[in-house]
């Protein structure tokens, strides 16, 4: 259980690393230190829940004038 919960850990991390990196400019597409891929790999459901409560909140920002 703990080995599944780390793959899945490691796994969005790499993601999530390679997200900011490749998208983001300024100090957020910085390459990643130690400790941020250590907090993300561990905490990764608070991790998870932040950014997907921020793409919402975003994705609604965005899409309040189309309706």
């Amino acid at each position: 259980m703990i080995l599944i919960y780390l793959m899945i850990g490691v796994a969005w991390t790499w993601w999530l690393e390679w997200f900011t990196t490749t998208t983001l400019e300024g100090k957020y597409g910085q390459p990643w230190e130690g400790k941020e891929r250590l907090f993300h790999s561990l905490l990764w459901p608070y991790s998870l829940g932040t950014f997907i409560y921020a793409a919402v909140i975003e994705f609604n920002k965005r899409n309040k004038g189309n309706e």
